[in-house]
């Protein structure tokens, strides 16, 4: 803002009336005075800066307080947001404005249509939030408006919430009600106070619902819950947010059905803390209104150390679950250290889990060398078998001119078999040790060639082969070939392993990829992908690279427009001789309004398997929308969510169903209310 005013006060000393036209800041004015104490423009006052627009009939500005002044028919406009008033004034150094006698029209592209408020005053602080007195607002744009809501004070805090002091509700010019507070939070936007919710779920049958929002402060505020259903009764409600001195900030919430025959309730508290510099938060949650389930975390870190400890007992599905996990990190002189321990409990209809996963890593720097440590432990325990597996890896790296050397020792311990396979091993190539020197062996404009080569002393587990071998391996990318008009990428990898005294493996490895496109919106594209590994060696074929031998073609054609993309793909597996799903995924957008996506498989041997997930939004017309999610699975059909949006001009209604909750509900709420926390006044 600042910036603003010195470009206008410069401009007021180069020209009376007018500023030159290619100036960043444009002002005109009738006539125009400038003197040490004060800066005066009268008459047709209009000034541009950026895409803000200010118009008045008398300007004044003090050069010494940096207050601006405008009297007299002022208006402020910015994109699609007016507002008009009798007096501006513009507080410079503390960047906040204030606007008498007020009234216009606010909005963002996140709102539909605008909000339209009258008031004696309107001002805007540097936080950016927004307070009014003697205010009137309403997103009904007829004179008379449908309804309007008056309020003796009116704060918006963008992005967290809006109340409203001594408010009273109209419906033309009846009163309908009054509040003493009417509190709406930005995060809860449908929970707008006294507007019902109608629905019908499995657990409740038909029930109305309402919420009556207060705010006490910024440290005190939350929502009470007024319910009436079929099955349950009277349901009470009651969620608090708040923020304790010297402890932080938490939130609590029950909820009670005192008409039924035994009290049910659900209770929920969070909390966070801040002592010293060790972060602490912890949740507890008893449910027993529809599911009899306990739940709570508890967690604290502070400078590279966390804690943390989560339970949960479902008595409903008898499934119970505990989690326990300590990380760290610290630098301990040169070394960088790391340690990460958890523990977990898991219990299902009477079967107990227990699973460990303890780690430690090192890392330093000697020279040029890089030296890492790595020792990794995992228990598992389900019933009465256990199984455990421990790894132990120490790496150096470093550079010789354009060689990059590395050592490696890498092996593990187990108790038996079984062990190795519940931790998903089926053979384990161990190095004691290895040292490996790779580099870039050809780079030209038509070919990128790099190589490695291993030499070690290897086991494999669990067989307990053991053997002394030099192994290699090449990665050749040529450049991108022009071939039937289109591009051709490719890479092809060989690698070997010779066992002394004389066994061998040998693995083969080759991609390509042609693309074409095929007019202005179609792209094809082609691949092949070829894997193979043979030898006469004890050591497991599987052990080495390429892991499993492979030999596939896929191809995809791609249409792709501004407001919409198709792809339809497949595979054919040449060694099995099977064909994978044919896959459609598409996607077209108009606006947020209207839009679709599918994702679509069809089993090439059967037609008739499809499976599809779809989401779609539609504007029927332009009172009318729909939103609906959908599945077709098994040769049956299922609209997962439909929401229907009937437009009431200044109200919404919206039509709900959850296919997943079996829930049915109808709501009204205001139109633009719901995304006020988005809105913010001009801000020069």
């Amino acid at each position: 803002m600042k910036r603003l005013v010195i470009f206008i006060a410069i401009i007021m000393l180069m020209a009376e009336k007018t500023a030159y036209a290619n100036s960043p800041v444009k002002l005109r004015g009738d006539q125009i005075t400038i003197s040490q104490e004060l800066i005066i423009a009268v008459g047709n006052i209009s000034a541009e800066y950026k895409d803000i627009k200010l118009e008045a009939n008398y300007l004044e500005l003090d050069p010494k307080s940096w207050v601006l002044t405008a009297k007299g028919n002022v208006r402020i406009k910015q994109e699609k947001n007016t507002l008009g008033g009798e007096k501006l004034t513009l507080f410079l150094k503390e960047d906040r404005f204030q606007l008498d006698n007020v009234s216009g029209e606010i909005t963002d592209r996140s709102v539909k249509g605008f909000i339209y408020i009258k008031g004696n005053s309107l001002e805007r602080n540097p936080d950016g939030g927004v307070k009014g007195k003697e205010m009137s607002f309403t997103t009904c744009d007829l004179e008379p408006p449908h309804y309007h809501i008056k309020a003796k004070e009116l704060v918006i805090y963008p992005q967290e919430r809006l109340y409203a002091v001594d408010v009273s509700f109209y419906i033309g010019n009846t009163r309908l009600f009054s509040l003493p507070y009417y509190n709406l939070l930005f995060e809860y936007p449908d929970r707008q106070p006294v507007i019902p919710e109608i629905g019908n779920s499995t657990d409740k049958g038909y029930y109305v619902k309402t919420f009556y929002s207060h705010y006490q402060s910024r440290d005190l505020y939350g929502y009470a819950t007024i319910e009436f259903a079929e099955k349950t009764g009277v349901g009470l409600g009651l969620t608090e947010f708040y923020n304790i001195r010297d402890l932080g900030p938490g939130s609590a919430n029950i909820y009670l059905l005192p008409s039924l025959e035994k009290l049910k309730a659900d209770i929920g508290i969070t909390q966070e803390a801040k002592i010293g510099d060790v972060n602490l938060s912890g949740a507890f949650n008893r449910e027993s209104v529809f599911y009899d389930r306990l739940e709570y975390r508890l967690s604290a870190s502070s400078k590279g150390y966390s804690l943390s400890h989560q339970g949960l007992e479902n008595r409903t599905s008898n499934v119970s679950s505990y989690n326990t996990s300590f990380n760290a990190t610290e630098k301990i002189g040169d070394v960088n250290t790391s340690i990460s321990l958890s523990n977990r409990y898991y219990e299902s209809g009477g079967v107990p889990v227990s699973a460990n996963d303890y780690r430690i890593n090192a890392t330093t720097k000697i020279g040029d060398v890089n030296i890492s440590i790595s020792l990794r432990d995992r228990y598992y325990k389900k019933s009465d078998t256990p199984a455990e597996v421990g790894e132990y890896r120490i790496t150096a790296s470093t550079k010789v001119q354009n060689m990059n050397l590395r050592g490696e020792v890498f092996t593990i311990s187990y108790p038996d078999v079984t062990s190795l396979s519940q931790f998903g091993y089926a053979r384990v190539l161990t190095k004691m040790p290895e040292l490996s020197v790779s580099s870039n062996v050809l780079t030209s404009p038509d070919i990128n060639i790099t190589g490695e080569v291993n030499i070690g002393n290897y086991m494999e587990l669990p067989t307990n082969i053991q053997g002394f071998a030099i192994k290699g391996n090449l990665q050749a990318v040529p450049k991108i070939l022009k071939i039937f008009e289109g591009n051709l990428e490719s890479s092809l990898r060989v690698n070997g392993s010779y066992y002394l005294p004389e066994s061998y493996i040998a693995g083969l490895g080759l991609n390509a990829r042609w693309s074409k496109d095929l007019g202005q919106n179609f792209k094809l594209t082609l691949s092949y992908d070829y894997n193979e590994g043979w030898g006469n060696s004890q050591f497991n074929i599987l052990s080495e690279l390429p892991a499993l031998p492979s030999n596939s073609i896929s191809w995809s054609l791609l249409s792709k427009g501004d407001n919409y993309s198709v792809t339809v793909s497949t595979k054919y597996d040449i060694l099995n001789s099977v064909f994978s799903p044919i896959v459609l995924n598409g996607s077209w957008k108009k606006d947020e309004e209207n839009k679709v996506s599918l994702n679509l498989m069809v089993n090439p041997y059967y037609l008739g398997d499809i499976t599809a997930v779809s989401t779609i939004s539609f504007r029927i017309d332009p009172k009318w929308k729909l939103d609906m999610s959908w599945k077709f699975y098994a040769q049956s059909f299922q609209f997962q969510e439909i929401k229907i949006n009937y437009d009431l001009h200044c109200w919404e209604m919206n039509l709900r169903y959850n296919y997943t909750t079996q829930t049915t509900s109808i709501s009204f709420s205001l139109k633009a209310l719901p995304t006020m926390g988005a809105i913010s006044l001009p801000e020069f």
